[in-house]
């Protein structure tokens, strides 16, 4: 291999993007297909992933525990992170639960904030207070439907997801691809 002549990494290598591109495309269409399902495993693998973490600067913490001079606070930090990380895998809808949770009462308080700006531009003889009124009214009909059915935002970031997924994975096989004709 000559590092010179990049094209010869290019021929060398152009199966490395296809591969990742399948894979993502794979991710992609099974996320499309079950995006409940495949929510709930991102929140498991992320609950691995945050014990994981954990446990590391727990370790890390108790193994410098003589030069670190407050490694009780990332002991329990470790700790924390182990216990939210456990309670993710076991729990993966609890997530849903929260997101829902403070997106809707978010919504609800911008749709109090909108209502009260409809009824001010009522007193002030504006002509569009009844459709600020409508869009309050509105935005808290759809935060009580979020609150009342949580996996919507788990079925939406799992659809936007895998669409990132589908096209990220197309382009890295048209990748792949180009890169092979390059050097034919």
């Amino acid at each position: 291999m000559n590092a010179a002549n990049p094209g010869n990494i290019n021929k060398q290598y152009w199966w490395i993007p296809l591969i990742s591109g399948l894979t993502l495309l794979f991710f992609g269409i099974w996320f499309l297909l079950a995006p409940l399902d495949s929510f709930k495993s991102l929140t498991i693998v992320f609950g691995l992933i945050i014990s994981l973490s954990g446990a590391i600067e727990m370790y890390i913490a108790l193994k410098n525990r003589k030069v670190v001079i407050n490694y009780l606070s990332f002991l329990w930090g470790g700790l924390l992170n182990v216990i939210l990380g456990i309670l993710l895998m076991l729990n993966p809808e609890a997530i849903l639960w929260i997101i829902s949770l403070v997106i809707g009462f978010w919504m609800i308080f911008k749709g109090g904030e909108l209502i009260k700006r409809a009824f001010q531009l009522k007193k002030s003889n504006s002509t569009h207070w009844k459709r600020v009124l409508v869009f309050g009214i509105l935005l808290i009909v759809v935060a009580a439907i979020l609150l009342w059915h949580p996996e919507i935002i788990g079925f939406t970031i799992a659809i936007w997801t895998s669409l990132a997924f589908i096209l990220i994975g197309v382009f890295r096989i048209y990748l792949a691809l180009q890169f092979r004709k390059m050097n034919d």
